[in-house]
């Protein structure tokens, strides 16, 4: 499967991450990096093998830009980079939406298992604009250092 791998803040308490993600069995990844002018964290077709090592198929094409701050950082600093370099790209976001899923994919553990984050009305102002989901996936505090994170865990992958 296609995994990236994590490490918590320096205590080992909590992290965020979070990413744009579009996908579709007609989404062809070069495609998307073409009309964005943004090329992909990740991307898969349809029918690839995961690796040389896995026979499973991918079940969906998808793109995925990944906000390159460090998963110690508030989710709303990913999500205002994020926004900041694709704002400018609202009406494409809008045809690429009206054809492929595509949402904002968010990642989040808290230091103990409870806790949250607060999204300011100024960001959420700026993700209803572009009329993508916001997709939050909760993850409970892990004992060791490393979380395994699965960007594709909704079925984008199998």
């Amino acid at each position: 499967m296609n995994r990236m791998n994590r490490t918590l803040d320096q205590q080992g308490r909590k992290w965020s991450e979070a990413a744009l993600r579009i996908s579709g069995d007609t989404l062809h990844p070069s495609q998307v990096s073409a009309s964005l002018g943004l090329e992909a964290t990740q991307s898969g077709i349809k029918g690839e093998r995961f690796s040389p090592r896995h026979n499973a198929l991918r079940r969906t094409s998808f793109w995925i830009l990944k906000s390159p701050l460090g998963n110690y950082r508030p989710l709303e600093e990913h999500l205002n980079w994020l926004l900041d370099v694709l704002e400018p790209k609202c009406d494409l976001l809008i045809s690429i939406r009206s054809k492929w899923k595509t949402e904002f994919f968010c990642g989040f553990s808290s230091e103990n298992g409870q806790g949250g984050v607060t999204l300011d009305p100024i960001l959420l102002g700026r993700l209803a604009r572009l009329g993508i989901s916001l997709v939050l996936d909760l993850y409970p505090p892990e004992s060791s250092l490393e979380v395994e994170v699965d960007t594709n865990r909704t079925n984008l992958d199998g």
